[in-house]
């Protein structure tokens, strides 16, 4: 769902490796950064089903979760992140009970065809509806 690239538009990459390097090895540890991002997921999947396009704002909440979780497992939470997670849990409601979207729809746009007239009625017949005497 999100990408390292993702996690680096909010954190510096030196606090990613970090936040992830666990067994002080100055490596990133992709496996403890994929470890954090299923948390995450399971914490939104505990509001709502995971779409396969997500909205920007869903993917914001996972980058956000995920960052929580690296910055827990190595007990680094501040009360930012915590007033951060509070409000992510409150767009998860709120996506929970449809008042917010959690998927991009495809836009598909219907087409008139050229030879149609704009007229108020249309017969299966195309016969135009005579509109005199109406007034």
């Amino acid at each position: 769902m999100i990408t390292n690239e993702d996690l680096l538009k909010e954190i510096s990459q030196t606090e990613l490796t970090q936040l992830s390097d666990l067994n002080a090895t100055g490596n990133l540890n992709q496996d403890v950064i994929d470890d954090a991002l299923n948390d995450a997921i399971s914490f939104i999947e505990s509001f709502i089903i995971q779409p396969e396009n997500p909205t920007a704002l869903l993917k914001k909440i996972t980058v956000d979760l995920t960052i929580y979780e690296l910055r827990a497992q190595n007990g680094l939470i501040s009360e930012g992140d915590k007033e951060l997670k509070k409000e992510n849990e409150s767009y998860l409601m709120k996506m929970s009970t449809g008042r917010l979207i959690t998927e991009h729809k495809n836009n598909t746009t219907v087409t008139i065809p050229a030879s149609s007239k704009s007229y108020a009625f249309r017969h299966r017949d195309k016969k135009r509806v005579r509109t005199e005497g109406f007034r």
